[in-house]
């Protein structure tokens, strides 16, 4: 992934250089998402799918994770870092050959570095002339985040559909530990004049569990959003699967360990 401008705020107050950054690998070691969740949005961020990650609780690792996932981009995808009130989206123009990111640190009136109403319907716009969005908001559910961008920024709904993963996540106490987990993940489409959301995975709280594009109707759906063929799409789906799950079982976990074995891979290693 290339940077066409410099981030500003990408981690709200804490700066550009968090000093907590992780790995997927170490992010799949905590629990947070299983590899086959993992490996879902790999596929995806190749093919310029738009990402919201939400929760509640600051520090709950929204940023780390949406920054961990980076590394699955292919190199020549764009990066733009907007940079809250007062952005000019002076964007370089989108090109069918690779996705062009719109990398919105945050969708909230709390700092003037993250992006709020006026700001936030341009982004979405922007979904519609064939830009991608990766961002994060404070939400609880997949309806609360429906509710935030399109009844208190005014995002217009066939917009907001465009959004290919919509994550909010948990951050409970458990068992003397943090615990963070995605909730569920849904795929947003625009039907009949409304938003519809179809689950493609979800968290059992109770057994700690999670499923995955079990049924073969999500695995379509998600297959033809991302503009691929059934058959290719869990090809894909299951070799990055099994190469994110060697990392995890051998514990290869370290960034430059991480981003060295993601480079193998997709050099065809």
């Amino acid at each position: 992934m290339r940077a066409v401008n410099q981030p500003e705020s990408w981690w709200g107050w804490h700066g550009w250089n968090q000093p907590e950054a992780l790995s997927i690998v170490q992010i799949m070691e905590a629990g947070t998402l299983p590899p086959r969740m993992a490996a879902a949005f790999w596929l995806g961020l190749e093919r310029g799918a738009s990402f919201i990650f939400a929760a509640e609780p600051p520090g709950a690792g929204k940023t780390t994770l949406l920054t961990a996932l980076l590394a699955f981009a292919r190199e020549e995808t764009v990066a733009y870092f907007t940079r809250g009130w007062g952005e000019t989206f002076d964007l370089p123009p989108p090109s069918d050959d690779y996705p062009t990111y719109l990398m919105v640190n945050e969708i909230s009136d709390h700092l003037p570095v993250y992006s709020w109403g006026p700001y936030v319907v341009e982004c979405f716009r922007l979904l519609s002339e064939g830009y991608s969005l990766l961002s994060t908001l404070h939400a609880e559910t997949i309806d609360e985040i429906l509710e935030q961008l399109i009844d208190d920024n005014e995002a217009a709904p066939e917009h907001v559909a465009k959004l290919t993963f919509v994550a909010p996540m948990v951050v409970e106490s458990r068992e003397g530990g943090t615990l963070r987990r995605i909730r569920d993940v849904g795929l947003l489409s625009y039907n009949g004049g409304k938003i519809e959301t179809e689950l493609l995975a979800t968290w059992d709280a109770k057994a700690d569990t999670f499923s995955v594009l079990e049924d073969e109707s999500s695995r379509q759906s998600l297959a033809a959003r991302l503009g691929m063929e059934t058959e290719a799409f869990e090809a894909g789906l299951a070799k990055r699967e099994t190469f994110l799950r060697r990392l995890l079982d051998e514990g290869q976990s370290s960034i430059p360990v991480v981003e060295a074995a993601v480079a193998e891979f997709k050099a065809g290693g």
